[in-house]
């Protein structure tokens, strides 16, 4: 409602909140006539609520603002200067604020890349997968929605099916944007073996399916992931301590990962990465087993945030 830019419409999805949100979103309404709530009768997770808000938007230019995030006043007027500028049908930022860290980049630089750039960044895990703090041309959109089933990443198959559509993108560095890192209730936030280990890798299965079109540099990139949210699967059976409940699946994972070593190597990653791929070929137990020690025993990257 604070936005500089004021040609909005702002849509609002009630996906059967437990609290007062539905009614403080309703009286909202009544101030202010771009807004439009909708009601869910049975919960459908965040991919339903925003379906729902594709299935209505009438806007030139879509955006996703996640409930427990926050955006600044110019927020929407920095996304739409980058497409004047570019021309591009998706304008993003690479950068965003959390909770915790506050502090603006010094300097903004406007640039252009490819659809495959764009992929390879997320895949190479270069640039956030969400689909927050980005500016979609709904017309490559078109009739893409949010896979229901998809237990987890599923930002990453709206994107893979999305951003190949894109003439350009457009690429800005301010921070405008907040992710909440403070919300324990958080999907990403909770070990949940049926969701994380084995739904992350699941929607690989399918991205690598479907995604196209496809050339060797996009096929590294995509297996680079594949081989990250097999890491990730690793991880969440660890933190729920399931791994001997799941042996046959934590021995697969193993195995690929070993066997994905070697061609990591070869791939558009860092030394960091590198030298983690190391660690994984020597141990991925011990990888994942520091990794959670790190992340959720020592709080480091909350801390870092």
């Amino acid at each position: 409602m604070a936005q500089t830019y004021h040609n909005l419409e702002i849509l609002i999805v009630d996906d059967c909140s437990p609290d007062a949100s539905g009614a403080i979103a309703e009286a909202l309404a009544k101030e202010d006539s771009r807004i439009t709530v909708f009601h869910h009768q049975i919960n459908q997770g965040y991919s339903g609520a925003r379906n729902t808000a594709l299935n209505h938007a009438t806007g030139q230019y879509v955006t996703f603002v996640d409930s427990d995030d926050w955006v600044e006043p110019d927020y929407v007027a920095y996304l739409m200067n980058i497409i004047r500028t570019t021309h591009a049908d998706i304008a993003l930022s690479r950068n965003f604020y959390t909770s915790h860290y506050r502090k603006q980049v010094d300097c903004d630089e406007i640039t252009e890349i490819t659809p495959e750039d764009m992929l390879c960044d997320i895949f190479y895990n270069r640039m956030h997968v969400g689909i927050w703090n980005r500016l979609y041309k709904r017309s490559i959109i078109g009739n893409t929605r949010f896979d229901l089933d998809a237990k987890a990443g599923g930002d990453m198959l709206f994107n893979t099916q999305v951003v190949p559509s894109a003439n350009a993108i457009g690429v800005g560095l301010r921070r405008l944007y907040t992710y909440n890192v403070d919300n324990g209730t958080s999907a990403t936030k909770k070990p949940n073996v049926e969701k994380q280990a084995y739904g992350a890798v699941h929607t690989m299965d399918i991205i690598k399916r479907i995604l196209v079109p496809r050339d060797k540099r996009l096929d590294d990139a995509l297996e680079y992931q594949y081989f990250t949210t097999a890491l990730y699967g690793l991880t969440h059976l660890m933190r729920a301590k399931a791994i001997s409940d799941n042996k046959e699946y934590y021995r697969h994972l193993v195995r690929y990962l070993r066997h994905t070593v070697p061609k990591t190597f070869h791939m558009e990653i860092n030394l960091k990465q590198k030298i983690k791929s190391l660690t994984v070929w020597l141990s991925p137990y011990l990888t994942v087993k520091l990794a959670v020690l790190w992340r959720y025993g020592l709080g480091m990257k909350k801390r870092n945030a």
